[in-house]
């Protein structure tokens, strides 16, 4: 099938609990407290985005969204409380699974770093490198991916394909994407992100050389920064960048 080929796996998120911490840290929010329309609209904002940008995306992330969806609507009915009965509030367990994900979190944190601080005083035999070890957070630079994701969204949300008259099937793969940028930075120290969309004439084109780009990204062969959220995204090359 010719949509496989515009198929990646990126992990963004270890899980939905993980991508739900994020959004509540994110916007400041109160966890004891979630306003779970907002929350439920930016989960699902990026299952829709993973959806349409073909990303592997685990059952586990369609599940927590109907569980929102599900929260959401017990909050929007009326519950009269008999007696003095007390009402139970439908955001009780995903705050008590939020609550216990965090503790878990974060006890993997702080175990980490007490491995780092130890390691030096231990000889270890290293075990084989592999790309998985390395932190790939640092070729973001000064812009987080799911902020990559929610620009190109508000991007594509704006592009308009030029008007033409030829009738014809376009393929585009991503092998040929990632060729076509690589060429492009061999002759531009930077790259403009908005200003590559001037050059492609389908919306076919700009999503799978957006998945060029993470694809890039992942294999530390771009860097991308960002001044503020929805700005044009720049990228220029990164550390594994290959000069043909």
């Amino acid at each position: 099938m010719k949509n496989q080929l515009h198929r990646i796996d990126l992990e963004m998120f270890e899980g939905p609990l993980d991508l739900l911490l994020f959004l509540i840290k994110r916007d400041e929010l109160n966890i004891y407290d979630i306003p779970i329309a907002q929350i439920t609209k930016n989960f699902l904002d990026y299952v829709q985005l993973a959806k349409e940008l073909q990303l592997h995306t685990a059952g586990d992330f369609v599940l927590m969204a109907a569980t929102l969806m599900k929260i959401k609507a017990r909050m929007l009915l009326p519950i009269e409380a008999e007696g003095d009965e007390e009402i139970e509030d439908p955001r009780t367990e995903l705050i008590n699974m939020l609550l216990e994900y965090k503790r878990y979190k974060e006890a993997t944190t702080a175990f980490a770093a007490m491995e780092r601080s130890e390691r030096p005083h231990y000889y270890n035999i290293p075990a084989a490198w592999s790309p998985q070890q390395e932190d790939h957070t640092a070729i973001l630079e000064d812009v987080k991916l799911y902020d990559i994701m929610l620009t190109f969204q508000y991007l594509i949300k704006n592009y308009e394909e030029p008007l033409t008259h030829s009738v014809a099937v376009e393929e585009v793969t991503l092998t040929e994407q990632v060729g076509f940028l690589s060429g492009l930075l061999q002759a531009n120290a930077r790259l403009s992100f908005a200003g590559l969309l001037a050059k492609f004439e389908s919306r076919l084109v700009v999503v799978v050389t957006f998945l060029a780009i993470l694809e890039m990204l992942r294999n530390r062969q771009v860097k991308v920064k960002q001044s503020n959220l929805f700005d044009d995204l720049l990228i220029s090359r990164g550390s594994n960048f290959e000069n043909e």
